[in-house]
């Protein structure tokens, strides 16, 4: 077996592992999180309040490394939108960037927005990304 067909069979057995990790989480391993808190957070921008919540989602994604992800949290981070957008229905998330902030462990962003008396507020969350360790949320800012 060749080089290029051991790298082959190793990242299919990694998106297997991935996906199984995926199937079990959305079967209620996941910690459910006080939505309207995370809204107050978000509306006032306090990062103690959406660092609370949000680290809720984290404690159990450990990184999981492959070819195509060297840092290992690109699936985790996807994982958590998900679940930000599933369990709370009054808050949209969507991924900014991934690993795109060049400090040591670099930081993701991802974009939240909510209502707040018919306006649209849109914030931008910082999520530290280690290859070593969990994700963690590090602060909330315009």
């Amino acid at each position: 077996m060749n080089i290029k067909n051991y790298s082959l069979i190793l990242f299919f057995v990694a998106s297997i592992s991935s996906c199984d990790k995926a199937v079990n989480d959305s079967n209620n391993d996941w910690e459910k999180i006080d939505c309207d808190n995370l809204k107050t957070g978000i509306i006032n921008m306090d990062s103690d309040i959406v660092k609370s919540e949000i680290n809720k989602l984290l404690t159990d994604l450990e990184p999981v490394k492959t070819d195509s992800d060297r840092i290992g949290h690109k699936q985790n981070l996807n994982l958590l939108i998900e679940q930000l957008n599933t369990q709370c229905d009054n808050i949209t998330t969507e991924l900014i960037c991934y690993a795109c902030i060049e400090t040591n462990p670099p930081q993701s962003e991802i974009l939240v927005a909510t209502d707040s008396v018919g306006t649209e507020i849109h914030r931008v969350v910082d999520i530290l990304t280690p290859d070593d360790d969990i994700l963690y949320c590090l602060r909330i800012h315009p």
